[in-house]
């Protein structure tokens, strides 16, 4: 049967866990040297127990239980550090009269560091001179890095920091801090870049090395108009191109294709073929003046069935090709198919059928009219006619 023995000084100051009594106390009985009682020197364990000068200890401080078992057991090499507390395991001789039992003395708090007053300000055990979290208890002294502070108020518990800088007071020491001018006590990494949430400039696109060309707070990685200034972010069409930089601010069109390169991006550009960054359209027909077929005309279609390059809706001669677009009189007509080019004639009116519009006619009302017209401008021929006619009629009266 082993039995564990440890016998704390319960003289210390309850408030400040102090030793305000003790001068010596070996045996650690909490029971000062000056008022122990005096040893049976006739014991022959006493006699032979003796100090550096030959002198046999005077007192049961220098045995541990004198009660139990006399000068049997000294206990004067437990004080390392020489301070009057002892520390240490006591294995009791073979001969002794219950040899099995392992007595823990334990009476002084830094057993390598002379400390009689066992200062002891967060009352863990351990004194000061030699806790390594002086304010906070920590009755492991559980330390993982070298730095000589024990976990519970290191703060970075991992890495040796012994200044604890910590600039931004978010009580993570600078040294592993992944946000050190800025608190993120939570010490969040979405990206897992070693940069913090807290001033990750792309927080969930992994960027260590934070650069961000423009200086919008906004990462290169992440930044929807990576070379031009727009820490809003705003993007109308959502097409992942930042308003700021996209040829096509509310058309979706993530490719920005620009195939005329004129600034404006084919799915928004009137003319995406023809350069025309000023993107006049004159008919609002969303087609381009520099490429519409009739710039002045709404004709979204752009049919154009004689293919002469003028639509149908604003072209001079719609059935016949006519690249030209003569107009003359400005009838609307073009020369090409105006039956009278140099004479207004919208109605194209043209009583004889000769293929010559009325308004330009000699005689409008005579078929052929100009071929039957001798020099005088068609005058003879219509009174030959007429003659003919009246001939004609005179006779069958007869």
């Amino acid at each position: 049967m082993i039995f564990l023995l440890s016998l704390l000084v319960s003289a210390f100051a309850a408030n400040n866990c102090e030793n305000t009594s003790l001068t010596q106390d070996l045996n650690c009985n909490t029971v000062d040297v000056s008022v122990e009682q005096t040893v049976d020197l006739s014991d022959p364990y006493c006699l032979i127990n003796v100090d550096a000068f030959g002198v046999p200890y005077p007192n049961a401080d220098w045995y541990y239980d004198y009660y139990s078992h006399g000068c049997e057991i000294p206990v004067g090499d437990f004080d390392a550090d020489g301070d009057g507390l002892s520390y240490g395991v006591i294995f009791f001789p073979e001969d002794a009269e219950y040899p099995s039992i392992i007595a823990t003395l334990s009476c002084d708090n830094c057993p390598d560091d002379p400390n009689l007053d066992q200062a002891d300000a967060d009352c863990d055990d351990w004194g000061d001179i030699c806790d390594n979290c002086v304010d906070v208890s920590n009755n492991d002294q559980a330390a993982s890095d070298l730095d000589g502070l024990g976990d519970a108020c290191d703060n970075c518990p991992y890495q040796d920091n012994l200044d604890q800088t910590d600039e931004d007071g978010d009580l993570i020491g600078d040294a592993c801090d992944n946000c050190i001018v800025t608190p993120n006590a939570d010490q969040y990494d979405t990206d897992l870049d070693l940069v913090g949430d807290s001033c990750d400039n792309c927080p969930s696109v992994a960027n260590a090395g934070q650069v961000d060309d423009d200086n919008d707070g906004i990462g290169e990685t992440c930044d929807n108009c990576p070379g031009i200034t727009n820490a809003d972010q705003a993007d109308l069409d959502r097409d992942g191109v930042g308003d700021s930089c996209d040829n096509c601010v509310d058309t979706f069109n993530p490719d920005q294709i620009d195939t005329d390169v004129d600034g404006v991006g084919d799915y928004c550009d009137s003319c995406p073929a023809d350069s025309n960054a000023d993107q006049a359209d004159t008919d609002a027909d969303e087609k381009g003046d520099l490429c519409d077929n009739c710039p002045s005309v709404s004709n979204r279609d752009q049919t154009d069935i004689d293919a002469d390059g003028a639509g149908d809706a604003c072209d001079v001669c719609g059935q016949l090709s006519d690249p030209e677009q003569k107009d003359q009189d400005a009838d609307g007509l073009g020369d090409l198919c105006d039956n009278c080019p140099t004479a207004a004639n919208a109605d194209q009116a043209d009583i004889d059928e000769d293929g010559e519009g009325d308004v330009c006619d000699g005689n409008p009302a005579l078929r052929g009219g100009p071929a039957s017209c001798d020099a005088s401008g068609g005058l003879v021929g219509g009174l030959m006619l007429g003659t003919l006619a009246a001939l004609g009629r005179r006779r069958r009266n007869t």
